[in-house]
């Protein structure tokens, strides 16, 4: 197959690739439901990637150097002229919609798969480091702005919002007393508050 051009997008793939895991649950994914959400026959995905196991494999690098989780974030952030709200928008963004039960448990099994094996986990490791970076920035920037107040320990905070960003979704999912979006918003408000400036004491 070298030398072949690759009709199909990687972005195409992987997008299949998530909805497909939403579906089924990556143990009980096969390469034909991804290939058939993407369009494609499965000898397309076996000539690229091989095995379902390496398929899921490029799904986390292709994350990774696509900055496919990290780039939402950043225009979520953007979008706000307060780069407090901009951080809590990123986090309420990073956690995509409300889901059903089962496609947030087949999501949260494929995250169980990552922990269990090491390859996984390595990928799994950058992919937190990149996110605490891009929450450490939003925070910096915030200092810089005088909306949280100087001394603030950045990368404390940075990790303690990312603690956050995953616990929440975890409470959220056996309780589903409220929206996702709103929990996330309360838990962060809640340690973001006494850091944030009281610009009419200025």
């Amino acid at each position: 197959m070298a030398g072949r051009p690759r009709t199909i997008s990687e972005e195409r793939i992987m997008v299949a690739l998530a909805a497909a895991v939403g579906r089924t649950g990556p143990g009980r994914l096969t390469l034909a439901d991804v290939a058939r959400e993407a369009g494609v026959s499965t000898g397309v995905l076996v000539g690229r990637y091989g095995s379902k196991r390496d398929l899921l494999l490029g799904f986390v690098r292709w994350g990774l150097a696509e900055k496919a989780f990290i780039r939402p974030m950043r225009a979520a952030f953007e979008s706000a002229d307060d780069p407090v709200e901009g951080l809590i928008r990123a986090v309420v963004r990073s956690a995509g919609p409300d889901v059903e039960p089962e496609e947030f448990a087949n999501h949260l099994a494929f995250l169980h798969l990552e922990l269990a094996d090491p390859e996984f986990r390595e990928l799994l490791g950058e992919h937190d480091t990149a996110v605490r970076a891009e929450l450490a920035a939003y925070l910096r920037s915030a200092v810089a702005s005088g909306h949280v107040v100087r001394g603030a320990d950045v990368d404390a905070l940075a990790a303690a919002v990312d603690s956050i960003r995953n616990g929440t979704q975890i409470t959220w999912a056996m309780t589903r007393s409220e929206p996702l979006a709103e929990a996330l918003r309360r838990d962060l408000s809640t340690l973001l508050t006494p850091y944030r400036h009281d610009k009419e004491n200025q």
